[in-house]
């Protein structure tokens, strides 16, 4: 029930910096983000014993074409 001489033109106006902070916001959010996801891919390390996962020729087939 709202009142029948709402001017919505005025409301947009008003209410303009609310959603407008509401957008910067977001948008430091959202580079917070990406910037943690950089950071923990930057920080990642091979897996241990990488070098002695896989050895050639142990526990191999070979499939004939």
């Amino acid at each position: 029930m709202s009142p029948p001489d709402t001017n919505t033109e005025k409301q947009a106006k008003q209410h303009k910096p609310a959603l407008g902070g509401m957008w910067l916001g977001l948008g430091f959010v959202a580079l917070l983000f990406v910037g943690y996801i950089i950071y923990e891919i930057a920080q990642g390390e091979d897996p241990e014993g990488a070098d002695t996962q896989i050895q050639p020729g142990v526990d191999t087939e070979v499939v004939p074409d």
